[in-house]
């Protein structure tokens, strides 16, 4: 079948920054997808398309700077994790960082599954620097946004350059994966929060309200849960919602101006404030390190700017952007000490036509560092929501692609996923599957039979300890059984599941951490009956 190939001039692709490296063969082509939300509209109006490719090499030449299509705050962004604030020299992929499902509008843990660095050179970038507010990101940097409809909100992805006059940013969204079941008395949550917050002469209140007695837990569990008077986070992370606001309320009761001298405790109760939902600022002020709780959870830049309270303005920025890449494309930043969630970024379209990206015999970007000169990469314009499964003609188009950078651009037999060589959940659960059956023709006969394909992964890593409970662990668990392994299906993730987790990643070559994360999860199903 012969290709509709859209040419660059065509959708208006913007000229490359430099000298492209050139490619003599390669083992074949791994196919991809966007990534996000991808406008089901896609499939009624061409010009749509165009438009979403457009937009891609946007992101892909002011974010990354790429020299052409192939997402990112400065060098002062930091991410926060569960063992902490960090910046993105020290952040690892399968960190776990907080995140916001732009869906439920709630916060939720999820592992880093790449951390994108790119090199520093002179970039425009866009500063919006208020009280309760800083940030430095590219034009083409992605946003989750509550748009005003009617008499409620839309939850969208916007850029910093689009973003509209009543857009709202989520300074905060209360936490998703609280326990449910409380593991300390609300007494010793309490005595904890006494103990770590210095009353006005500087030295911690540790007489409970309306109670003469220290609970049971003092002596043995206070030293563990606040050494050195400073709440952990693993103490934190284990509170009830409840209990969260109580820490909170004693600690304003105690320290009223919610100063500290020490640093660390001032992070933790700003943990604190944030588990719950509520927004915080950090700031010092002399030798001390203050805490502020803003009345309003959103923040419209625009409609801020227009009142005075932020400056938007581009300026030049010659150091090192970054990105990290989580399931939900969302995570919890902070610059000088203001807290807000941002996201991160993401070519076959459903009218079978294929666009032209960096074309043949060029390195492309998108394959993973190491992987590009093995691969072309072919992208399919779906997302993992709004428009998830391709249309046959968009797979049509994709094997058009392939065919011609097999002709013409001299690729191999091959046609893998791009997860297959990199850790990514790209391209999305159908397209995977499709590949995965030896990517047919559509309407063809006689295609291979469908392998299970792994359902999308949840989000978290399942390990212990401490003892994790969920669906997605009785999920787990029930695939681990009809693979014929001896385990209860229980939906409590603890020593058993460890062990035959252990047993299984030592059975398919992989690191045997006894942790199911995004690899483990996907062999679960995928992987051959031994």
């Amino acid at each position: 079948m012969a290709i509709d190939l859209v040419p660059r001039r065509d959708w208006q692709a913007r000229a490359p920054r430099g000298d492209y490296t050139q490619l003599d063969s390669t083992r074949g082509v791994k196919v991809h997808y966007t990534g996000g939300l991808v406008p089901p509209r896609l499939v009624d109006d061409h010009a749509e398309c165009a438009a979403l490719v457009r937009t891609i090499q946007g992101f892909h030449m002011d974010g990354n700077g790429w020299i052409d299509i192939g997402y990112c705050a400065d060098e002062e962004t930091e991410i926060l994790t569960r063992r902490g604030w960090t910046d993105y020299r020290r952040l690892r992929a399968g960190d776990l960082v907080l995140t916001l499902d732009h869906e439920t509008g709630r916060s939720q843990w999820q592992p880093v599954l790449e951390v994108c660095v790119f090199p520093a050179r002179r970039r425009e970038m866009v500063r919006m620097e208020g009280d309760f507010h800083s940030s430095l990101t590219t034009p083409a940097h992605r946003w989750p946004v509550e748009r005003p409809r009617g008499d409620g909100y839309d939850r969208v992805w916007t850029t910093t350059e689009d973003m509209g006059p009543d857009d709202r940013v989520p300074l905060a969204a209360p936490c998703a994966e609280l326990p449910a079941e409380a593991k300390w008395s609300d007494a010793f949550v309490e005595l904890v929060a006494r103990f770590s917050a210095p009353a006005s002469g500087g030295a911690p209140s540790l007489v409970a309200s309306g109670s003469s007695a220290l609970p049971a837990e003092a002596g043995r569990e206070l030293p563990a849960a606040a050494p050195g008077r400073v709440p952990s986070y693993d103490f934190l992370l284990s509170l009830t919602r409840a209990q969260l606001s109580l820490f909170v309320e004693i600690t304003r009761e105690v320290n009223g101006a919610t100063a500290w001298a020490d640093r660390a405790a001032a992070e933790a109760f700003l943990l604190a404030v944030l588990l719950t939902g509520a927004p915080a600022v950090l700031t010092r002020k002399g030798a001390r390190w203050r805490v502020r709780v803003p009345r309003q959870r959103h923040l419209a830049p625009r409609t801020a700017a227009a009142q005075g309270r932020l400056t938007i303005t581009r300026e030049p920025y010659d150091g090192e952007i970054w990105c990290p890449r989580t399931p939900n494309q969302s995570w919890l930043a902070r610059r000088a000490g203001t807290v807000y969630f941002t996201g991160n970024s993401f070519v076959a379209c459903p009218h079978q036509k294929v666009f032209e990206g960096r074309g043949l015999h060029r390195l492309p970007a998108a394959n993973g560092p190491g992987l590009n000169a093995g691969h072309y990469a072919v992208l399919g314009l779906v997302g993992n929501s709004g428009l998830v499964q391709p249309p046959d003609a968009m797979l049509h188009a994709i094997l058009d692609a392939i065919e011609h950078a097999r002709q013409n651009g001299n690729a191999g037999k091959e046609i893998k996923g791009h997860r297959d060589g990199f850790a990514t959940d790209c391209p999305g659960e159908p397209l995977y599957a499709w590949v995965k059956r030896g990517a047919p023709r559509p309407g063809g006969n006689g295609d291979p039979p469908t392998p299970p394909a792994a359902p999308a992964f949840p989000g978290r890593l399942l390990r212990y300890p401490p003892v994790l409970r969920g669906q997605d662990v009785r999920t787990w668990q029930a695939r681990m059984r009809e693979r014929g392994w001896d385990l209860a299906v229980d939906g409590a993730y603890g020593s058993e599941s460890r062990e035959v987790c252990l047993r299984f990643q030592r059975q398919q070559g992989i690191a045997d951490d006894g942790i199911v994360g995004p690899v483990t999860w996907r062999l679960t199903w995928e992987a051959p009956l031994t």
